[in-house]
């Protein structure tokens, strides 16, 4: 064999590992980014929640919004009813779009929290929101709120979502 065939095998070669260890090393990175985003995820759930476990005021504002916007006082209430409003509905859209990543099925999450809730669905409906949120996002909603007030109606609630597993006797 000749000197130049010899060396043009082994530049192959080498060049080929080369590519093996750049795409391992490409996957390996993926794997870490995906991993980040779940943890960036379940953290910004996880905020979410202790900020309202931690203030009682923001905690029953939330909880008489959610069930009945109408009954917050006054434009403060309402201003911070739609801040933390908000932050949940961007979150809702990642957890949508990175569900097949965390394993949740975030849709039915979605849809349940519109069914449980007439005033979020209000706040939807009259706030800016809808145009704060990707389109795809805002046609999932727009879906489900229909579903939900063609059963229950707009001020409706979805009971059975509340304890579905109790067995009535």
């Amino acid at each position: 064999m000749d000197l130049v065939i010899i060396a043009q095998i082994i530049t192959g070669l080498a060049t080929l590992i080369v590519a093996l260890v750049l795409l391992y090393q490409l996957r390996q990175q993926h794997k870490d980014a995906e991993r980040d985003l779940i943890l960036s995820i379940n953290a910004q759930r996880l905020n979410l929640v202790s900020m309202l476990a931690s203030d009682k005021e923001l905690s029953e504002i939330q909880y008489r919004g959610n069930h009945n916007f109408d009954e917050l006082k006054n434009q403060e209430e309402r201003t911070r009813y739609y801040r933390q409003f908000s932050a949940e509905m961007h979150l809702n859209n990642i957890s949508v779009l990175y569900s097949k990543l965390t394993n949740l099925d975030a849709e039915t999450y979605l849809k349940n929290q519109l069914g449980l809730f007439p005033g979020m669905r209000k706040m939807y409906r009259e706030s800016m929101i809808r145009h704060q949120l990707p389109e795809d996002f805002v046609k999932l909603c727009d879906r489900f709120i229909i579903e939900i007030e063609n059963e229950v109606g707009i001020d409706g609630q979805i009971t059975e979502l509340t304890r579905s597993d109790i067995q009535s006797n």
